[in-house]
């Protein structure tokens, strides 16, 4: 099963209000919410689509943020592990990202998910 959000689509309550008026001015004046608002829904996630099998397999991670993911550390010259761990513990990345779930599922990648 391919898994993959509507970015476009904005959520009826802001997912990051915990987070109090000034530290989310921070996020939203930050390189994360550029990211976020301009490339995140356009990666080109439907390019993979052919690399899965709806019938077969567990749910895929959330498209965009995975392909999200490896740009990330792309852009910041960081090794698998601190990718990994920058994506479970980084709120820009949680914002970048459109990680709204704070769930293990969504905020944590196993090194095998990056690699493979």
């Amino acid at each position: 099963m391919i898994y993959v959000k509507d970015h476009k689509q904005y959520d009826m309550f802001s997912p990051f209000e915990h987070l109090g008026p000034k530290r989310l001015a921070l996020l939203e004046s930050s390189w994360a919410h550029l990211f976020r608002e301009e490339i995140l829904h356009r990666l080109p996630v439907k390019k993979l689509f052919h690399l899965f099998d709806d019938g077969k397999g567990r749910p895929t991670k959330e498209l965009h943020a995975m392909l999200g993911l490896v740009l990330l550390q792309q852009m910041e010259d960081l090794t698998d592990d601190q990718a990994i761990r920058q994506y479970a513990l980084n709120i820009e990345w949680h914002y970048a990202l459109n990680i709204t779930d704070p769930s293990d599922s969504s905020c944590y990648v196993a090194h095998r998910t990056l690699w493979g």
